[in-house]
C-alpha cells in the first residue's frame, strides 16, 4: 500500500506467546507449503508457515477467496490468529495473507516491488518476532531496523530487500489486511 513513509511502527505486541510456540528452524513444518517459495524466485531463501492466502493474481472486483491452511501446530495458530486480531483491531477490515517467514542466517532477499493488487490493496503488516541488528530491512536503499515486538506497516510499493547478517534465522509474521471488509469467501485447505 502507499504510504507518505517507507515504514510505520503501528504499535508494541506481546511475542513472549508466539515465540514460545514457534517450532524449531528446521522443523518440516517450515517446508510444508512452499508455493511462495517457487513460484517468486525472490523468496527461495525463505521458509514459511502460511495460515491464509488470497492467489496473487486477485484483481479488485473479483470475489476474495482467501485460502485458509490448517497445517500448523494448534498453539502456534492460535496465537499468530491472537495477532492478526490486534491489528485488525487497528485497521479493520479483512485478513487476506497471514504467514510466518523465516530467512536463513547468511542470506538475502533481493531488492524487489510487490505490483499485484493482492498485495499492493492491502495494509502490509510485519511483526518481527527473532531479528536482531545484524538484519537489515532496506526500503529505498535505506537500512531499516524492525525491533521484534513491534508491528510496523511497510509500503511494499517501494523497493525493499532483507539482509540477515545474523547467526541465526531471521522470522516475521507477515499479515495483510484489505479495507474495507470485502466478501466472506474462504476456503480451507488441508
Amino acid at each position: 500500500m502507499n504510504l507518505e513513509t517507507p515504514l510505520v511502527k503501528l504499535f508494541d505486541y506481546e511475542i513472549a506467546p508466539l515465540l514460545e510456540a514457534l517450532p524449531p528452524p528446521m522443523a518440516e513444518v517450515w517446508s510444508v507449503h512452499s508455493n511462495r517459495q517457487e513460484k517468486f524466485k525472490v523468496h527461495r531463501q525463505t521458509r514459511s508457515i502460511v495460515f491464509e492466502w488470497l492467489e496473487n493474481s486477485w484483481r479488485p472486483g473479483m470475489p476474495v477467496e482467501v485460502l485458509q491452511y490448517q497445517y500448523a501446530p494448534a498453539t502456534l495458530t492460535q496465537e499468530v490468529y491472537s495477532c492478526a486480531s490486534r491489528i485488525l483491531q487497528h485497521f479493520g477490515g479483512r485478513v487476506v495473507k497471514l504467514m510466518l517467514a523465516s530467512l536463513t542466517p547468511g542470506e538475502k532477499i533481493h531488492p524487489h516491488r510487490d505490483l499485484a493488487p493482492a498485495l499492493t490493496d492491502a495494509h502490509r503488516c510485519h511483526v518481527p518476532l527473532i531479528s536482531s541488528k545484524d538484519v537489515s530491512f532496506y526500503i529505498d536503499e535505506k537500512p531499516h531496523y524492525l525491533a521484534p515486538g513491534s508491528v510496523y506497516e511497510l509500503d511494499n510499493t517501494r523497493t525493499h530487500a532483507v539482509t540477515n547478517m545474523a547467526p541465526f534465522h531471521r522470522v516475521h509474521l507477515i499479515c495483510d489486511v484489505m479495507c474495507p471488509p470485502l466478501d466472506k469467501g474462504r476456503r480451507e485447505k488441508p
